[in-house]
């Protein structure tokens, strides 16, 4: 004979909430098991973005370290424009050789040369010397001197140019002519610390 075990309502909600309590402890304790099953698929698409993320990183490493070689060879090709001497003296002294040597190809006559005080260029790795000088020609020579400083292999760059004109009056014509330009020019040679 089967006895029926009636349970009145009280002990029915309470079997309820302790077994939903039971599912929600035993679901809390097996959650990470849950969702590495789960989320397998999720995880090994987030490792293959990850690697491919990676393996870009290290190709741009790559196209980072020739830019950074044909940097080099750029200020490499750059820095033979400047002046190697030791001391900013020293560069002074070569820029005062190419000065003279572009005036005796120009046929311009030197009267003096000052080397000014050097000067940083721009809170670099480089120094500016500044020479100034005194050269007398004609207005063709001053023209082919300018040009042959522009032109020279060395980094030179014009800072400052006064020129005065001597104009000399022949009384019988009336006539003004060319005789002699003074210039007054003050040319910068750059040098690497």
């Amino acid at each position: 004979m089967r006895k029926m075990v009636i349970i009145d309502k009280k002990r029915k909600y309470f079997l309820m909430v302790m077994t939903l309590l039971l599912v929600a402890g035993a679901i809390y304790r097996m959650w990470p098991q849950i969702e590495e099953i789960f989320s397998a698929d999720d995880t090994i698409v987030l490792k293959k973005k990850q690697l491919f993320k990676y393996q870009r990183i290290l190709q741009s490493a790559g196209d980072l370290e020739k830019r950074v070689a044909l940097t080099k060879t750029i200020v490499a090709q750059a820095e033979s424009g400047l002046f190697t001497g030791k001391t900013p003296a020293l560069a002074a002294a070569d820029i005062q050789k190419v000065i003279r040597e572009m005036a005796k190809k120009s046929q311009m006559e030197i009267k003096s040369i000052r080397v000014l005080k050097p000067q940083d260029v721009d809170e670099s790795h480089y120094l500016s010397i500044p020479v100034e000088f005194v050269a007398i020609g004609v207005i063709r020579q001053l023209k082919e001197f300018l040009y042959r400083i522009r032109a020279a292999p060395k980094y030179l760059t014009v800072q400052k140019v006064k020129t005065s004109v001597v104009l000399r009056r022949n009384r019988r014509t009336k006539s003004q002519k060319l005789e002699r330009v003074t210039s007054n020019i003050t040319i910068n040679g750059f040098l690497k610390r």
